[in-house]
């Protein structure tokens, strides 16, 4: 697979099938030598691809919370799992 910019990084990390993004990012980043922090914070500025910090794939702005750097699918689980009555 030939990622040859930031643009194609991104689309590659948010497509479902690539079961193997974070392999990616971090073969990106050591190629390209720059720091996986560095990257995660220009693919989210530039190319509306944020890492979940919990499950750890990438998703677009409408499917990611800042507040709790993960995705929306992620917090809707934590929110399932802490509902108690």
């Amino acid at each position: 697979m030939d990622i040859d910019n930031l643009e194609d990084l991104a689309k590659e990390l948010k497509n479902d099938e690539n079961a193997h993004v974070i392999a990616l990012f971090e073969e990106y980043a050591k190629t390209h030598n720059i720091t996986e922090e560095k990257l995660e914070q220009t693919l989210s500025k530039e190319h509306d691809c944020f890492k979940c910090e919990s499950c750890h794939k990438f998703y677009c702005y409408d499917e990611y919370s800042f507040f709790d750097e993960k995705c929306i699918y992620c917090c809707d689980t934590d929110d399932e799992d802490g509902e108690e009555f």
